[in-house]
């Protein structure tokens, strides 16, 4: 029956057979027996049983709108609040997504030119669940734990998570929380919010500062969601002061640039980041103006060439058909999107960066988490240059590539740079797997890590708990090749508990027990984080022997989560054995975050711009396409790029950074006495001013110390010298004195005396001294020889007979006589 079906037809028979083969809920959905009310209604979701004994069932609240459908006179404008329905509202059905144009992977061949087979078959499933697309698709999902009945922890800590993949395509419901919030006791919330042209495009001149521009929809979104949460959670069973803010990849870059936003003050308590920040190359883009100019044109809503024409677009844009917006062609730049958010985000927030150094209120008191995995630059090759690698050439036309999108000065002196850390000069031969390998982890530090550890320190530095780790492990039964390491996105799959039930269609994998053990620890640090704000507190299931094995369990069990300190940069590596670390790649990362930001720098304002381009402007000296050369001088921007001040590493991140002082801490802008109409230029030279003075101070106190310590060593040495100088001669007087005190003398063992029958000779050595009277004439002195190397050995030596002693008598005065014996030395 099915040979007479059209192609299509049996396409989308296996499509629905090959979802319920791998679906892995135990029973089909039943309503929940709750109702919920909320302000805009009743609602009642579905139980889910999941695949586990030991997972107990989790209420789920499929396609609840938080906004209204931003359709006809609401595109291109803010959020509005949501609609109420009337009756109870069945939440059973996701909602549709945001209109998106999807990655065309209809071709696979030409699929793998751009992108590695492990990310085709990523792709693969995917994009099916993004099919169903209708500008009418602001929608979050919840996900309860308990099946209606509030457990022990309710109220439960809430958890939102801020899908990536890209700025123009994705979705919240692929990504399923109900293990998350089965296993952690903690609801977990996805949404949709506006994609591409609709979610990111400024319909204003940059220089139009007005609050009805239309810019950043898609952050605006997010931030209405949240603002939904806050008030209706409570109804769920969740705890509004305790909402945790998740975003991966370029979601990540737009939860952090609400984390510096003082709108968003109030609406979440923490704050995750994986593998993105918004100070990643790719997380804004910096000519707006351009874009609007772009889409103007191909829409026919601008008819001038000048991006600086000050209509507002976005009424033209409301009467162009969807398909219109999607069909416009952008510029395509590798490593960087073709749409993203633009700066400023909203008028109290100018740059995120600037708001970090400084440390917002909304920055400091929100706890932080961050994550990379081992290559984050996966995506970023195709499927040949993963599988052979590529030579130093096509490495250098890599690099340069990036170097050129990513940067405006100095590009020779940061490729040279990147080029030099990245190269193993102790062999002159490289493997193409090996040069392909240095290439991944660069662009991987540049763009994604370096950023990372950036938002760390300047969080860490006011001293605000933040918490950093390195997701290494990679599963056993992985589309990607093991040589790399974990790549980008496979920490997610460990984050949502997919391993514990053995996948979801979108997650399908065939997982181990090993894979089940580090799954559950990820689980722990995640929801204990949620809840407390601390990833070592005691997890809910530590106790349950039926996930992973039980060496796996010990591991975790007994490792302590230390905090990413400016000092120490502790952080967690997450292996098969897991273990605390510091600094990590630390040497790599002083590059990118210390000598890069000094090169980049424009110079002298007599410096040409063409100084700052590549000498090598011919296409095939690049990978890809760049961007325009730029013949504009740029202005300096406000704040310092490098972490000069402590962030020093040696090798792989082994060697800790002093500690630092409270001169080397960010001040207010009160205690710079700043005035409103002073320039950036002068707030520049009034910081750096500033800062130079506190680092004089303190190098001079250091010079100072180790002056005073040297003179001391110097002190010390001296007296030491002096004392021994002064023993030695003491030592010699005493020899000398003893010598001239009996100079004709000498005293002679007893072996080599002649016999005597008096005892008393054989007993002591006999002085003789000398008198001050004239010796009798019968006494002589046989001088010593001047020479010993004429006497033969004791073995040749004739035993003569000794001569008898001289003995003398004389008068005394006092009238005694005493027996003198002068001992002769007979020479011979």
């Amino acid at each position: 029956m099915l040979s007479r079906c059209p192609a299509f037809t049996r396409h989308v028979i296996g499509f629905l057979v090959l979802v319920l083969l791998t679906t892995n809920v135990r029973s089909g959905p039943r309503y929940s027996s709750r109702i919920v009310d909320i302000k805009t209604g009743a609602i009642r979701g579905i139980i889910l049983e999941l695949n586990s004994r030991h997972l107990e069932p989790v209420e789920v609240f499929r396609g609840v709108p938080y906004a209204a459908p931003p359709v006809g006179p609401l595109r291109f404008r803010l959020p509005q609040p949501p609609l109420a329905w009337p009756g109870t509202r069945l939440a059973d059905t996701f909602g549709a997504v945001c209109p998106q144009k999807l990655p065309d992977i209809s071709n696979r061949t030409a699929a793998l030119q751009t992108m590695p087979k492990g990310r085709y078959q990523y792709l693969k499933k995917l994009v099916p669940l993004l099919v169903n697309q209708s500008e009418d698709c602001l929608f979050l999902n919840i996900y309860v734990p308990g099946s209606g009945n509030r457990g022990f922890e309710a109220p439960y800590a809430v958890l939102v998570f801020v899908h990536g993949e890209s700025f123009e395509w994705g979705a919240g419901h692929p990504y399923d929380g109900s293990v998350l919030a089965s296993y952690g006791h903690v609801i977990v919330v996805t949404l949709n919010f506006r994609l591409g042209i609709l979610g990111f495009l400024r319909t204003k001149a940059s220089f139009d500062k007005s609050e009805s521009s239309a810019e950043n929809l898609g952050i605006k979104d997010i931030a209405a969601a949240l603002r939904w949460i806050k008030i209706n959670i409570a109804a769920f069973g969740g705890d509004p002061s305790r909402v945790t803010l998740v975003g991966h990849d370029t979601g990540a870059a737009l939860v952090n640039l609400l984390f510096v936003s003082p709108s968003s003050k109030g609406l979440f308590k923490r704050v995750v980041l994986l593998s993105g920040t918004a100070l990643s190359p790719w997380a804004t883009i910096h000519n707006p103006d351009t874009l609007r100019l772009t889409v103007g044109q191909q829409t026919g809503c601008l008819s001038g060439d000048s991006p600086e024409e000050n209509d507002d677009i976005a009424p033209c844009l409301r009467s162009r058909p969807l398909q219109a917006l999607l069909d416009v062609q952008l510029e395509t730049v590798r490593f960087m999107p073709r749409i993203a958010p633009s700066l400023p985000v909203d008028l109290q927030t100018p740059d995120p960066s600037f708001a970090m150094e400084h440390a917002s209120e909304n920055f400091i008191m929100c706890e932080v988490m961050l994550g990379t995995t081992t290559t984050e630059s996966y995506s970023d090759f195709s499927a040949a240059d993963i599988q052979y690698g590529f030579e130093e050439d096509q490495r250098n036309r890599v690099l340069r590539t990036y170097v050129r999108n990513a940067y405006v000065y100095h590009l020779n002196e940061i490729f040279s740079a990147i080029r030099n850390e990245y190269t193993d000069w102790d062999k002159p031969i490289q493997h193409p797997i090996n040069i392909r390998d240095s290439t991944m982890e660069a662009l991987s530090d540049g763009h994604t890590v370096s950023p990372l550890i950036r938002v760390a320190y300047l969080h860490a530095r006011r001293g605000a708990k933040t918490y950093f780790f390195h997701f290494g492990y990679q599963t056993k039964d992985s589309e990607y090749p093991q040589r790399l390491g974990s790549v980008r996105g496979e920490d997610v799959t460990y984050i949502l508990g997919m391993p514990l039930v053995g996948g979801m269609p979108f997650f399908a994998q065939n997982f181990t027990k090993q894979d089940m053990g580090v799954a559950e620890a990820v689980l722990n640090f995640f929801s204990n984080f949620a809840k407390t704000g601390d990833p070592n507190a005691p997890g809910i299931h530590k106790d349950v022997p039926d996930y992973g094995t039980l060496r796996e369990k010990t591991r975790y069990r007994g490792l302590v989560w230390e905090p990413y300190e400016v000092s120490t940069q502790y952080y967690l590596s997450i292996t098969l054995k897991p273990k605390m670390k510091s600094h990590y790649r630390g040497h790599k990362m002083a590059v990118w975050l210390n000598l890069i930001p000094q090169l980049h720098q424009p110079g002298d304002d007599d410096v040409s711009m063409r100084h700052h381009h590549f000498h090598e402007r011919e296409p095939h000296y690049y990978a890809g396409s760049v961007r325009a050369e730029s013949f504009t001088r740029l202005p300096p921007p406000l704040h310092p790029a490098s972490m000069t001040d402590s962030h020093i590493a040696n090798g792989e991140g082994t060697e800790c950074v002093p500690n630092t002082t409270a001169d080397d801490q960010l001040v207010d802008d009160d205690e710079l006495n700043l005035s409103d109409d002073e320039t950036g230029e002068e707030l520049l030279q009034k910081l750096a001013t500033r800062h130079y003075y506190s680092y004089t101070a303190a190098l001079g106190v250091t010079v100072g110390v180790g002056c005073l310590l040297l003179l001391l060593n110097m002190l010390i040495f001296a007296g030491i010298y002096y004392q021994r100088d002064r023993d030695r001669r003491r030592q010699n007087h005493v020899r000398s004195s003893r010598s001239n005190s009996s100079p004709s003398t000498e005293t002679i063992p007893m072996s080599h005396r002649p016999s005597s029958p008096d005892n008393s000779s054989r007993q002591s050595p006999i002085i003789c001294r000398k008198e001050k009277q004239e010796l009798p004439p019968s006494y002589s002195t046989i001088p010593k020889s001047p020479s010993r190397t004429d006497v033969p050995s004791s073995n040749t030596l004739k035993k003569e007979k000794p001569p008898p002693p001289v003995r003398t008598t004389s008068n005394l005065s006092g009238g005694t006589v005493k027996k003198r014996v002068q001992i002769q030395e007979i020479s011979v």
